[in-house]
Parts: structure tokens; C-alpha cells; sequence
């Protein structure tokens, strides 16, 4: 059978909706690129030239021996890295960082999930409670670092003075003059300030929780801890894996508050973490290619750290 065509018994060939189609698709797709790309270009040129090429000139310079005063950078292949697992120094502040992240989720988390979830029940000065939760975010780290310094001070600082006021004279400790509190100290400064996020991020994942929920448990007789271990918990638990990762990233980076918060001195190496390693390598003994060598490091183990905690903490998601 002919396909008809014009001119064939005054007939038209009807025309190919299909092919129109696909043509109209791909002509909406170009003109929505030509609109999209005017709006993103500026973004990714901006992230692209503070954030991947810093990245880039970051790890190519961790197989030089570069030493930050001139252009030469001989070629050192992975002998930084090699350099690195023999170095006690760094193995030292890497023992310290994993350390401070372990005290530190320990001091940030109980209390945060505590305090979002007293923030989300009937209590009077609600508001105010909440403003004071976050209130530390809006402090700087250096900020916050001096005012943990003055409240450690052994002499006149509040804490040992409290001490003492309650007979606790034997607790009155110079907390970072001490190798043994140094590090813990730290945490808590630290924990202190990055609990208002995540005591925000709790009590936003609690008020989605419907509460018909919890109340159909107490119905069938469980208990206020039961309640909450076998049913807000799983149902909180996306956003504790998130909080989680972000304290590992925020853990393995932590600098300023040790660099101001240590005095230089013998109890530095307590609490000497990757991060300030590297800043004296770089800046102070001008070994660029050793401290590029352990960002470079201090990046993979972020990575993989945050890949495998949610690996093993990923859990069959719960619809509410």
C-alpha cells in the first residue's frame, strides 16, 4: 500500500506528530539551557576558582618538596606521604584529632538531643530557651575560644573559682595547662558552641513526627523511655546521621579554637591536632609540601570517615 502524499488524489499525507514532538522538546531544552546557564555560570566560575582550583594546586603540590619561598618545585612523588607515617609528630596530632571528635560527639550529642526535645513539649519561655540554645552560633570561633580561656583561667576564672567556693578545691585544675584536660577542655568549648545546630536540627526532626503516633503507643500501655527508644528514635534517626557526618567534618577540622586556646608551651603537643601540624609546617618551617601532604590526608579521611558512617548507620527509611 502507497503512503498518500499531496498531489495524490487530492489528498495530503497527515503530518508526524511524533517527529514535531521530539522537535518542540529539544527546542524547549535549548531555550530553558539558554535561560539556566546566564543564571549558574557566575556560581560555578566563582566555586570553581576558590574551591576546585585550590583543591587541584593542593594536592599537586603534596608531591613536591615545595618550600613556599620561590616557583621551584622539584618533584617528590609520595615520599611526603611515606614521610608522614614515619613522622611522630603527625601520627600524634592524628591520634588527637580522632580523639577530640570521639569526646567531643560524646559532650555534643546527649545533651543537644536532650535539649531539642524538651524544646519541642509545653514549657513556659520556649522562645527564649531556644534563642539561647543558638545564641553560641552567632559567636565567632576566636570569639569563643577567649571566652572558654578567661572561664578556664586556674586563677581568676569562674569555673575553678566555683570550685573552690563549694569546697571542691581539689577539682580546681588548670585545665589547659594540664596534658591530661587539655584536649577534653577543648571539646567541650567546642561542643558548646556547635550545639545550637544541632539542638535546631533535632527539634525540627521531632515536630515532624506526628504525635498521634506517640500517643497510639501510650495507648497500648508503653512506657515514656519505650515511647521514645523504639519510636521517636527510628523516626529521628535520617537526622542524626546527618548530624553525625557533619560532626565528623566539622571534628576533623577544628583549628582555632586550639590555636588560641593552647599556650605554647609543653602541653601544646596534647593537644596538638592535623590542622595546627600543618599550619606550623607550612607557615613556620615552610614545608608547603609536607602540609599540603596532610590536607590532602586530612581530606581523604573526611571522606572515607563520612562514607562509611553512612554506609553502617544507613537503615530501612520509616514513612510517618
Amino acid at each position: 500500500m502507497r503512503s498518500m502524499t499531496s498531489g495524490e488524489g487530492g489528498k495530503t499525507r497527515p503530518p508526524r506528530s511524533g517527529n514535531m514532538n521530539k522537535r518542540g522538546d529539544s527546542g524547549y531544552a535549548r531555550s530553558r539551557l539558554r535561560l539556566v546557564v546566564p543564571f549558574l555560570l557566575p556560581a560555578f566560575l566563582i566555586y570553581t576558582a576558590f574551591s576546585i582550583v585550590p583543591l587541584v594546586l593542593t594536592v599537586s603540590s603534596s608531591f613536591t618538596n615545595w618550600q613556599g619561598t620561590g616557583m621551584d618545585r622539584p618533584f617528590y612523588g609520595l615520599r611526603n606521604y611515606l614521610l608522614l607515617f614515619m613522622d611522630p609528630q603527625f601520627l600524634n596530632a592524628a591520634k588527637n584529632t580522632l580523639i577530640f571528635a570521639v569526646i567531643g560527639g560524646i559532650m555534643v550529642f546527649p545533651p543537644s538531643l536532650f535539649i531539642g526535645w524538651a524544646l519541642t513539649q509545653n514549657i513556659k519561655l520556649k522562645s527564649f530557651y531556644r534563642y539561647v540554645a543558638v545564641a553560641p552560633l552567632m559567636l565567632s570561633v576566636v570569639v569563643v575560644a577567649l571566652l572558654w580561656k578567661f572561664l578556664y583561667n586556674p586563677v581568676f576564672g569562674p569555673i575553678n573559682s566555683l570550685l573552690r567556693l563549694v569546697g571542691l578545691r581539689a577539682l580546681a585544675l588548670p585545665w589547659l595547662g594540664d596534658t591530661r584536660t587539655t584536649l577534653p577542655a577543648i571539646a567541650l568549648a567546642t561542643a558548646w558552641q556547635q550545639s545550637g545546630m544541632w539542638i535546631l536540627l533535632i527539634s525540627a526532626g521531632l515536630q515532624r513526627i506526628s504525635p498521634d503516633i506517640r500517643e497510639a503507643a501510650r495507648v497500648d500501655g508503653a512506657s515514656e523511655w519505650r515511647t521514645f527508644w523504639s519510636i521517636t528514635m527510628p523516626l529521628l534517626w535520617g537526622v542524626l546521621r546527618l548530624l553525625l557526618i557533619l560532626w565528623i567534618i566539622v571534628s576533623l577540622q577544628v583549628f582555632a579554637q586550639v590555636y588560641v586556646m593552647v599556650p605554647h608551651g609543653g602541653v601544646a603537643s596534647s593537644a596538638e591536632v592535623v590542622t595546627t601540624l600543618m599550619y606550623n609546617r607550612a607557615f613556620q618551617s615552610n614545608q608547603l609540601g609536607i602540609a599540603t601532604a596532610m590536607a590532602t590526608m586530612l581530606l581523604l579521611a573526611i571522606f572515607v570517615l563520612s562514607l562509611l558512617t553512612n554506609r553502617f548507620t544507613k537503615r530501612q527509611v520509616v514513612e510517618f
